[in-house]
Formats: structure tokens, sequence, C-alpha cells
């Protein structure tokens, strides 16, 4: 009987760790998405000061929210996430407007991917 309760204990450690760290990857993620969202509204209404502002707000926020990311999912993952979004503010006062367009819904997609994959769905389980 001991077994059993020490399973069951363990059964739901596990459980425990897994819904807190599936809810800490998708409220980091929506936070910076939210934050490329601010970005991609500054960059069309033509404010560079505050465009350049929010790229450098996000580059640290990138590496404050996702700092735990690594104990639970791929390094590789979130590195392809950190090379494009660490490039988003050279990348806007040095490159052609255009550059930091398509790097910027690239970090998006990769955002939004890794949230994706990240949801214990039947689909990303099987």
């Amino acid at each position: 009987m001991k077994r059993l309760i020490v399973a069951a204990v363990l059964l739901i450690a596990v459980l425990a760790a897994c819904i807190v760290t599936n809810n800490a990857v998708n409220r980091n993620t929506a936070y910076l998405i939210g934050l490329l969202d601010r970005i991609e509204e500054a960059y069309t209404a033509g404010s560079r000061e505050d465009c350049a502002a929010l790229t450098d707000q996000f580059v640290m926020e990138f590496h404050e929210k996702t700092r735990w990311f690594p104990f639970f999912m791929r390094h590789a993952d979130i590195s392809k996430i950190e090379e494009t979004a660490a490039t988003l503010p050279s990348t806007l006062r040095y490159e052609g407007d255009d550059h930091f367009a398509s790097e910027l819904i690239r970090c998006r997609n990769q955002l939004e991917k890794l949230a994706e994959l990240e949801q214990p769905t039947p689909e990303n389980i099987l």
C-alpha cells in the first residue's frame, strides 16, 4: 500500500510540474507576442524611435521570459528564436525597412509555433 501512495504522490508531482511549466510557456510567449504586436504597430505608424525602444525592450524581455525554458524543452527551439530576436535592433537601425518587417514576422512565427508545439494535444503527443 505504501508503494501505491508513493507512486500516486510522484504522479501528482509530475502532473503539477507539467501544468506549471505549460502555463509558464503560454503566459510568457503570449506576453512576447503582445510585445511584438506593439513593435509592429509602432513600425507601421512610422515611429522609428518608439519602434527601436520597443525592440530593445523585446530583446531584454525575451532573455528574461525564456530563461527557464531550456530546462524543459529543446535548446535548439529557443536558440533559433533568440538568434532572430537578437538581430532585430540592429536590423531596424542598419538594414532596410523590408528586411526588418520580414525578421519581425519571422520572430512572431517562431514564437507562435513554439507555443503551438508545447500544447498537450494528441497531435503533439503522438
